[in-house]
């Protein structure tokens, strides 16, 4: 019987075992919590961006370090979905505890770095080069990666914390809202 891995890798054989080898979990929630920091890294380096782009005088170039920076985000968003999606089932409470105040850390920095773009929106307006289109580019392109973080975020989470989870994912959903809709 042929598998999606003897398609993909011709010179491994089709076997059941290796059918099997695909549901194998290879991440753990220790792996995600690293995610989880690099996420909130990069969110501070955009924030920070954000935060200390000049009200007059900002170049383009300021502006696509902002770019870049969302973009390194929006590269760890999508790896930790995929960590979160691999790490065996059930999460332990305690374990769920911690990714949870990960969130919730992350949370604030999102909201700081969405709520300082929607502030600066003129200062961005004053650049040519089509920023403001960037921007909104940017914050969409985010949103919809981070929106699959949340949902398997939400799959995994233990019951005693899926009501936390759906109010961080209901306040994120918020911020990003706010933003891309001041900027469309």
């Amino acid at each position: 019987m042929d598998t999606i891995l003897s398609y993909l890798n011709p010179l491994l054989p089709a076997t059941e075992d290796n059918a099997t080898a695909e549901a194998i979990p290879t991440a753990t929630v220790e792996d995600v919590l690293k995610d989880f920091q690099e996420m909130e890294t990069h969110g501070m380096a955009m924030r920070d961006k954000i935060r200390n782009f000049p009200e007059t005088g900002g170049t383009l170039m300021e502006a696509l370090g902002i770019h870049n920076d969302v973009f390194q985000l929006q590269t760890f968003v999508t790896k930790t979905e995929g960590n979160v999606k691999a790490v065996p089932l059930p999460i332990a409470l305690e374990d769920g505890n911690r990714v949870m105040e990960a969130v919730n850390r992350l949370k604030v920095v999102l909201e700081e770095a969405l709520k300082l773009i929607v502030e600066k929106k003129a200062t961005f307006e004053q650049l040519s080069f089509g920023i403001p289109s960037i921007i909104h580019f940017d914050l969409t392109s985010l949103h919809d990666s981070v929106v699959p973080l949340e949902d398997a975020l939400l799959a995994v989470s233990p019951p005693e914390l899926l009501e936390a989870a759906q109010a961080a994912k209901t306040d994120i959903e918020a911020f990003f809202s706010e933003a891309i809709a001041a900027y469309s």
